[in-house]
């Protein structure tokens, strides 16, 4: 065979698959351009299809269906990506035409004209490229180049309909809209009846938010207004409302306009624009109210009919973090900054603070700060006529930020001083003497921070320090001046909005609370023939007006005693009572099992000030008497004295002395001391340690069955590190392990070294629930002897609100 013959066969064979290679694209083309007739799950359908095939052929009809498709379903953007490196002038009339409209329609103004530029040059008898040339400058504002353009179709088509309306478009664009509904009502004013312009003055009215103008046609002509006509307008009057009554802090405002946002929530049809609009704005107000609860449930409404904007997002993580899910909160703002990133990695202002204070609520203080630095705010920006600058309020924010993140990340001196600098330059500002509030609280310093919040209120209006009054009734309650947050709630209606955060702080301090705790030992080794357990339960009633409560206690215990065991126990009733700044607590009940006697107990607290407490405490029948003594039928009586003091929130000291008198004529002395201090805080992480000394002796009695050498000391060191989770629905689980190493001294017997390993769990559950366990082993020494012992403890508090 010839060779020319043997390449023609050569090139055949090749080109045969190519042919039919191009049908079968061709055919698979159509049909999914006529499946994507039947609907708009079809045209979905459809839409995915050819994406596929397009991503596999390349072919460039399949890539015209596609974008036809992806704008039909006014999927602008997406339309615009299905070929990022395709040249313009590769485009056919048709794609050039829904680029166009696509560009246009997501305000992309000069992506458009370009668009609409290559149409004109390629499809020169067309008159939608130099239309839509036209409508786009005047959306752009560019009224020069639109007049050249309604020039040029005039030149080359004549002044038909359709330019006439660009003509007009552009005069009504052009004018304010102040001025263009001025003239639009002398227009109808001329001509009363006329339909269109009744229309017009709506619509421009609406954009003017002149409600009452809208009212006053609805009601003149109520023909030409359909019931949806009337409930948008309802909607922008609530949403008008909202942003008023928010701007103001008018909480009743706020709640009016969530009902009548629910009003056409119900009233129009489901999953129609306007009630997907309407449920948009409730979830903006329920948000603005702190219903974390029912903007949720709008959200979730929402998100059942597809993606949700920006905008809506935003509104979900703000209602995620009122019901406490600060770690779905990071991620929805994350998923935001992704879309929102500009090429060179800028965010906007507003966006990158609520990334800060997201990553700051899940302990994320590393990256929050990073965040923050890259912000960058100037001190002066231009005003929106960008002739003249003004205060930037980010700077305000960046460096108060600043303030706080160091304090979270355990550099409160820091802190103060960064906020102390600030004062000393704007010694007027309420918002930093609020700050330096917060960061005298967090430093223990409670007077302080009280003195802080009263300056910042002298320096604000009556109707702004709602939220400077829940942070003084929170200090209040937490030093123990019932009285003077009795004093401040009788000044406050309950009823008031403004005031929710003030009672709910009121009514969770004044709640009734259970609080339970279990301990169990089990000595390896001497082996012994059981474990030894202790149980305390005790159930408070609600405080009084006056800070006072009510509660019943019982408590019991078990020693196996080689084989011989012995219980214990005891159950009374008790009061705590408020006589600021002494707290009196007063018990007295019946001793169980082997305490057969009463028990009376008396104490006082005086809180001398924000650093120094002293303690004292009588106890008749005392709950430290040895279980073995009350198997002898010797009952002890104690004294104690004990004092507390704090130079800063991060180190706290103190110290004791206590008398134990026995029926058995044995006296017990006992001193002590401790100190902890804050060593290493970084992110969720944090390195505490203490060290506790004691010194105790007792009378000599040989009678005594009970441990009682002559005399002792100890001495002990701690550590404990733990990181915390952050869990849904407002959870968090803090991990503990505490190490600790000890020297015991006791007469008649060498020094010995103790030890203590332990791993245990903190469960905050809800906001007034919290479960606490921990399991470990340790090294203790009795007469001499080292007795090990494995160990565990359980610790439940549960607040009644």
């Amino acid at each position: 065979m010839k060779p020319f013959k043997l390449q023609a066969l050569s090139l055949c064979l090749i080109a045969l698959p190519l042919s039919v290679l191009a049908q079968d694209v061709n055919a698979e083309r159509e049909k999914w351009a006529l499946h994507a007739r039947g609907g708009e799950n079809q045209l979905a359908e459809s839409i995915d299809a050819l994406n596929k095939l397009y991503a596999q052929s390349k072919d460039a009809k399949v890539r015209a269906d596609l974008i036809a498709l992806l704008v039909r379903q006014g999927n602008g953007n997406e339309a615009l990506r299905v070929c990022d490196n395709c040249k313009i002038d590769h485009y056919s009339l048709d794609e050039l035409q829904n680029l166009a409209k696509a560009a246009r329609d997501n305000k992309q103004f000069g992506q458009a004209q370009e668009f609409y530029s290559a149409l004109q040059q390629q499809g020169p008898s067309l008159k939608i490229g130099f239309l839509g040339g036209a409508l786009t400058a005047v959306d752009a504002h560019d009224y020069a180049a639109a007049k050249n353009q309604i020039a040029e179709y005039q030149r080359r088509f004549g002044s038909d309909e359709d330019i006439q309306f660009a003509e007009r478009y552009m005069g009504e664009q052009s004018q304010s809209l102040t001025e263009r509904l001025t003239g639009l009502q002398q227009q109808l004013s001329a001509n009363p009846d006329n339909k269109e312009l009744v229309l017009q003055v709506y619509r421009t009215a609406a954009q003017l938010r002149a409600f009452p103008i809208q009212e006053e046609l609805v009601a003149k002509y109520p023909n030409y207004f359909s019931d949806s006509d009337r409930l948008w307008l309802k909607e922008g009057m609530a949403v008008n409302q909202y942003r008023l009554a928010r701007t103001t802090g008018d909480k009743a405002g706020l709640q009016s306009a969530y009902d009548a946002l629910s009003e056409v929530v119900n009233q129009s049809a489901e999953g129609s624009a306007l009630n997907t609009q309407a449920l948009r704005d409730r979830m903006a107000v329920a948000v603005a109210l702190e219903k974390g609860k029912l903007a949720l449930a709008d959200y979730n409404t929402l998100a059942r009919r597809g993606t949700q904007p920006d905008y809506v997002q935003e509104q979900y993580a703000e209602a995620l973090a009122i019901n406490g899910d600060p770690v779905t909160v990071r991620k929805v703002y994350e998923g935001i900054a992704s879309r929102q990133r500009t090429a060179d990695g800028k965010l906007p202002a507003d966006l990158t603070e609520k990334l800060v204070q997201a990553n700051a609520d899940t302990g994320n203080y590393t990256q929050a700060q990073n965040l923050l630095n890259n912000w960058n705010p100037n001190k002066y920006t231009n005003d929106f006529t960008r002739t003249s600058q003004v205060d930037n309020p980010y700077y305000d924010k960046q460096y108060f930020w600043n303030a706080r993140l160091e304090a979270w990340n355990g550099n409160i001196k820091g802190a103060i001083k960064i906020m102390d600098n600030w004062l000393a330059d704007y010694p007027g500002d309420p918002w930093a003497m609020a700050l330096r509030g917060d960061l005298a609280q967090w430093n223990g310093r409670e007077d302080e921070a009280l003195s802080w919040y009263e300056q910042a209120k002298q320096q604000l209006p009556n109707d702004s320090q709602a939220w400077l009054d829940r942070s003084i009734g929170g200090i209040l309650s937490e030093k123990g001046n019932w009285a003077g947050l009795e004093e401040m709630a009788a000044k406050i209606d309950r009823n008031d909005p403004e005031y929710q955060g003030f009672w709910k702080m009121y009514d969770e301090a004044h709640a009734a609370q259970f609080q339970a705790s279990y301990g169990i030992t089990h000595a390896t080794s001497p082996r012994d023939s059981g474990n030894e357990w202790e149980q305390s339960t005790t159930l408070y009633s609600p405080r009084s007006k006056g800070g006072h409560r009510a509660y019943i206690h019982q408590q019991s215990g078990y020693v196996p005693n080689h084989g011989d065991p012995l219980r214990h126990g005891r159950i009374g009733a008790g009061g705590e009572f408020s006589l600021y700044p002494i707290t009196l607590n007063v018990e007295a009940g019946q001793g169980t099992h082997l305490n057969e006697k009463a028990y009376f107990g008396a104490g006082l607290n005086w809180r001398v000030n924000e650093q120094f407490s002293l303690n004292a405490r009588a106890e008749k029948n005392s709950a430290n008497t040895p279980t073995k003594a009350l198997s002898q039928d010797v009952y002890a009586n104690e004294y104690s004295l004990s004092a507390n003091y704090n130079p800063s929130g991060n180190t706290r000291t103190g110290f004791g002395a206590s008398i134990m008198t026995f029926d058995d004529d044995n006296v017990r002395k006992s001193v002590y001391g401790w100190v902890s201090q804050l060593l290493f805080q970084h992110n969720r992480w944090k390195l505490d340690s203490s060290l506790w000394a004691d010194y105790s002796n007792n009378k000599d009695t040989p009678s005594a069955y009970y441990y009682n050498p002559k005399n002792s000391r100890s001495l002990s060191g701690n550590l404990d590190l733990s990181y915390f989770n952050l869990l849904p629905n407002g959870m968090r689980l803090t991990h503990h392990i505490n190490g600790g190493l000890g020297r015991y001294w006791q007469a008649e017997h060498s020094s010995e070294n103790t030890w203590m390993l332990k791993y245990g769990h903190d469960w905050n559950l809800t906001k007034n629930i919290g479960l606490a366990y921990e399991f470990g082993r340790k090294q203790a020494i009795y007469d001499g002897n080292p007795e090990f012992h494995n160990f565990g403890n359980v610790n439940l508090n549960v607040r009644f609100r």
